[in-house]
């Protein structure tokens, strides 16, 4: 599941405008998310969060992989279940951090933790980070769940980034 949820994320990167050929591949992927989340579904009704002490870090992270690339309804239902595992020492805090930000910006508010960054025509599609609710603690939230700093983080994706002071 893990290798098909990262089938067509790891080919290059699409135009601004995608093309037919690239629209073609979203459709793809949007099929094997939609087949993925069924199956973690089933997954997790059956025998609860794929943590880390069940099935390991890879197969764990697979699990937060596919919630992460699934809809709005899905992230949410799925949230509590990871902070619980989290809580247990059984999943990432980084994932659920990566995840509740995920969740905001699709609720139209600002992330937490800094981890999203967009491009898009209004970018010229250039890298920017979503904005930040109380961006001048970030780096001590980013720390609470085992994040680097920002400026580090996003330096990866060939952001600067300046703290605010």
């Amino acid at each position: 599941m893990r290798e098909s949820d990262q089938k067509f994320r790891d080919a290059a990167p699409l135009s601004i405008t995608p093309t037919e050929a690239e629209v073609a591949i979203i459709k793809q992927q949007d099929a094997i998310d939609r087949a993925n989340m069924a199956r973690l579904e089933q997954i997790v009704k059956k025998y609860g969060w794929p943590g880390i002490s069940q099935v390991g870090e890879l197969a764990s992270s697979a699990a937060f992989l596919i919630v992460q690339h699934a809809g709005l309804d899905e992230q949410r239902r799925f949230f509590p279940i990871l902070k619980a595992a989290v809580a247990q020492r059984n999943a990432r805090a980084d994932q659920a951090a990566m995840l509740e930000d995920r969740i905001l910006l699709r609720e139209g508010r600002n992330q937490l933790y800094g981890t999203q960054v967009r491009s898009g025509p209004d970018t010229a599609g250039k890298l920017v980070l979503h904005p930040i609710d109380d961006e001048r603690n970030v780096d001590a939230r980013r720390a609470s769940v085992g994040l680097p700093p920002l400026a580090q983080y996003l330096k990866a994706f060939g952001i600067d980034y300046t703290p605010p002071k």
